[in-house]
């Protein structure tokens, strides 16, 4: 969230401004916080999708009646243990519809994305990038939109949690192989449209990461 939507919402979730309070104008928005008046409106936009505000023709923006009502945010305690207990949840569905749901074209985008880990690791990479994008391919293989969008927030805040320092201890191990693997048994569950043995091996490979970073 960028810094003046986080600034705007700071009041609302204190308290400051309640529901169907009007918020200051976008002049004296701007003006208070030295950005362009776009710039604000941006962050109302954001603040109005979250459902924090709603707008008036002609009236301007005010807090909602039920603030956050569209808005799924984490708290900073929910950023180990209670996410990435989420993420193997989510994860772990997303592999399962996987399994029932894909196409060949689905497939091949998944063993392309563990092809091109490997291939980021033998030049001497750490295959982050490569590993988000395996498990992204393997969420839209679900074809399951909310679905996808809800695997990719959680798996966002979990990867900022922990994946690059995970990668790098695991890179000093010479680890990378296990992921790897982990990754092609669960290639091979959901080309065998087997919905148990992929939930089982995406299960399998988050525990694996946690224990080999020394989050179990």
């Amino acid at each position: 969230m960028d810094s003046l939507t986080e600034a705007l919402l700071q009041p609302i979730l204190a308290g400051d401004w309640r529901p169907h309070d009007r918020l200051p104008s976008e002049h004296a928005l701007a003006a208070q916080h030295e950005v362009s008046r776009a710039v604000v409106r941006e962050a109302i936009a954001r603040l109005k999708s979250d459902g924090y505000v709603e707008t008036r023709q002609g009236k301007g923006a005010f807090v909602a009646a039920a603030p956050g009502g569209n808005a799924f945010r984490l708290n900073d305690e929910e950023v180990r243990d209670d996410l990435l207990e989420l993420r193997a949840l989510i994860e772990a569905d997303c592999a399962a519809l996987a399994a029932e749901r894909h196409t060949a074209a689905d497939l091949a985008a998944l063993r392309a994305a563990s092809d091109a880990m490997r291939d980021a690791v033998a030049k001497g990479g750490l295959g982050l990038a490569e590993d988000i994008r395996f498990h992204d391919v393997l969420a839209d293989a679900a074809h399951n939109p909310a679905l996808r969008r809800f695997a990719a927030f959680v798996g966002r805040h979990a990867r900022e949690a922990m994946q690059l320092a995970r990668l790098s201890h695991l890179k000093e191990q010479n680890r990378l192989a296990e992921i790897e693997a982990e990754h092609a048994a669960i290639i091979a569950a959901v080309a065998a449209r087997d919905a148990l043995a992929a939930r089982a091996a995406v299960q399998h490979h988050i525990a694996s990461g946690l224990r080999r970073h020394g989050l179990s």
